[in-house]
């Protein structure tokens, strides 16, 4: 096991998903994040729905997550956003490097 994870988080448009990328880019929050087109089927207020969604995930390290959720909760237009990491359980030493060398955690 590795101190690196991966979250993921849902924004409700490609903007909003490429905009919190940058935004935790720069805030050396995430080493890197990719964003790619999902669909969402959940239940909300009692009814199921089934919506198109951008997923944000996102290289981090675990000492960094209070401070990313933190900053994800206070831009996110979702009033209940995903925000879920998952332990990297193996990668190359140099990628696991690069990643610890990107965030200040």
């Amino acid at each position: 096991m590795t101190d690196a994870v991966e979250v993921q988080i849902t924004y409700p448009d490609e903007a909003a998903a490429h905009g919190a990328a940058a935004m935790l880019v720069e805030a050396r929050l995430i080493a890197c994040g990719q964003v790619g087109r999902v669909t969402s089927v959940y239940t909300w207020e009692g009814a199921v729905e089934d919506e198109p969604e951008w997923l944000l995930t996102a290289k981090t390290l675990h000492a960094a997550l209070p401070a990313l959720a933190e900053r994800v909760r206070a831009s996110h237009p979702y009033d209940v956003p995903q925000i879920t990491a998952l332990p990297v359980a193996w990668s190359t030493p140099d990628y696991l490097a690069w990643i610890a060398e990107s965030v200040d955690a």
